[in-house]
């Protein structure tokens, strides 16, 4: 049985937390998964926290009671989406794969249901590809269409030897960042993610009149987010670019940074090595196609007028001919 979280689950979701999987890297390393403060307020102001299922395996199995919480006969999985948005991301499912098989399938399927049913066209979810999560996450459905890299720096940021001339990206600067995603971002990766459409917190390198390189940086209380997409006409400025950019974000925070290279981007990871970031690994990043569920049927009854429905109109087309005739008549 899967259904919505309430009261009766809190025991379940906080014994659980701890065993779960993000699938969400941004809000898992920035903010953190807070499942069961999510889970309530969800519960308790629908639109303020994170919408969360719960399966139960059924009462009996085989004549034998089961025991909660063990032998993977309970699971939950949590949704991060912003009204309105066109996507959906699975935040947390719990336990791992390994301990629940039949619950991440459970959970996933019905989270991407509820996804559709909020409006979202897509649901992510990011994994390792070496993880039974990920072969779980192919068997519910999902496809891989991007891979990235994490890196994280804790110490201080290494100061560029040419600094680039960055600036604070602004919003008149979303069209040239729309135009430097569309030119560097695969097709395949842009029917699934739209461009950045907040410029707050990022900075960009403009040349020519044109932006060539853009940070895009997002802050959160456990750390910062940081996205490069440059143009390969910015090759060479590479380095600067991304030391220049530690640095800004070195002088607003001490926070750790962490970097999400995506597979096109991979020129970076060198430069990341140099300036002492550690890796944290690969992922892929896995999309599910949603359907929204139609609430209202799409042909209505034609309405009745005084108790009898009206009669549909003939239409007569006349033709050169049938002109000429009508006027002989005449």
């Amino acid at each position: 049985m899967i259904r919505s979280f309430d009261w009766r689950d809190v025991r379940l979701v906080k014994a659980l937390s701890e065993q779960g999987v993000c699938l969400d890297s941004e809000t898992g390393l920035t903010r953190g998964t807070r499942s069961l403060r999510n889970a309530l307020l969800d519960y308790l102001m629908p639109g303020t926290g994170a919408p969360t299922l719960v399966w139960r395996a059924d009462a009996h199995n085989g004549g034998r009671k089961t025991t909660e919480h063990a032998n993977g006969n309970t699971a939950f999985g949590q949704l991060h989406h912003r009204p309105g948005s066109e996507q959906a991301r699975i935040l947390l499912i719990a336990p791992k794969c390994s301990a629940s098989p039949e619950g991440w399938l459970k959970v996933s399927a019905q989270l991407a249901a509820a996804a559709g049913e909020r409006g979202a066209h897509h649901l992510l979810a990011e994994v390792a590809e070496d993880s039974a999560e990920f072969a779980s996450l192919r068997a519910a459905g999902f496809a891989t269409y991007a891979r990235q890299s994490l890196w994280k720096l804790s110490g201080p940021a290494r100061a560029a030897a040419a600094p680039a001339l960055l600036r604070a990206a602004t919003h008149a600067d979303g069209f040239g960042v729309s135009t430097l995603y569309a030119n560097v971002v695969p097709r395949l990766v842009q029917q699934v993610e739209p461009p950045p459409a907040h410029m707050g917190g990022g900075y960009v390198l403009t040349q020519g009149g044109e932006v060539i390189a853009y940070l895009d940086v997002r802050r959160g209380p456990l750390g910062v987010w940081v996205e490069p997409c440059l143009h390969p006409e910015a090759y060479d400025l590479s380095e600067a670019v991304l030391h220049t950019g530690l640095q800004l974000i070195a002088e607003q925070t001490p926070k750790p940074v962490y970097v999400c290279v995506r597979r096109y981007h991979d020129w970076l990871v060198e430069i990341l090595e140099r300036a002492g970031f550690e890796s944290m690994g690969s992922q892929a990043v896995l999309v599910k196609r949603l359907t929204a569920r139609v609430t209202e049927p799409i042909l209505k009854p034609m309405p009745v007028v005084e108790g009898r429905a009206p009669r549909p109109i003939a239409r007569i087309n006349i033709t050169g001919r049938d002109d000429e005739r009508a006027t002989a008549q005449r």
